[in-house]
């Protein structure tokens, strides 16, 4: 594949923290395209021949170190965790447009707000739910419509390692699919 510049014409790049680096999100595919997540500096859809598909540069917020978190895909969904030290909130694109199709605001009121989560994708009596932490506590939203769930809190901030749920690897919940 051929070298794209997804962030063309962005003046605006600021510095990350030493451990961390521009691209540390994973990308995704589903064997057709790839999604590639910058944070802060936006997501994008490519073919498997690089062309890109669609870029959504419209979630700006003030990152602390850069990005961190990983998007996950819900049936036609990217999801992904936005916790930065403005704004902090979770939101799912349209795989084909890259449209906004819900964002839900954390509404924390952690005094240190920044987090680089990634979140799972768990069953729970047969339906759905997105798990993803962030400061000071872990949240479950509803995939099709961004509603906030449950949330348990806890002391602390910057978090960087995901959840974990036995039940995420053998759900048979519409929209949940098993890693190969």
């Amino acid at each position: 594949m051929a070298h794209r510049d997804l962030q063309a014409g962005r003046q605006e790049i600021p510095g990350i923290h030493g451990k961390n680096s521009h691209a540390s999100p994973t990308p995704l595919t589903d064997g057709k395209r790839l999604w590639v997540h910058f944070g802060h500096q936006g997501t994008a859809c490519l073919d498997l021949d690089g062309k890109v598909l669609w870029r959504n540069t419209e979630l700006r917020y003030a990152p602390v170190h850069g990005a961190g978190g990983s998007p996950i895909r819900v049936d036609n969904r990217l999801v992904f965790s936005v916790d930065g030290g403005d704004k902090q909130f979770v939101v799912a694109l349209d795989c084909d447009t890259g449209k906004v199709i819900w964002k839900t605001d954390r509404k924390s009121a952690a005094v240190k707000r920044f987090s680089f989560g990634t979140p799972l994708l768990i069953a729970v009596d047969g339906k759905a739910q997105i798990v993803s932490q962030a400061a000071e506590a872990v949240m479950a939203y509803d995939p099709e419509d961004g509603k906030e769930l449950w949330r348990i809190k806890y002391d602390g901030y910057s978090q960087i390692p995901g959840p974990l749920s036995a039940t995420a690897c053998f759900s048979s919940a519409p929209g949940m699919t098993n890693p190969p």
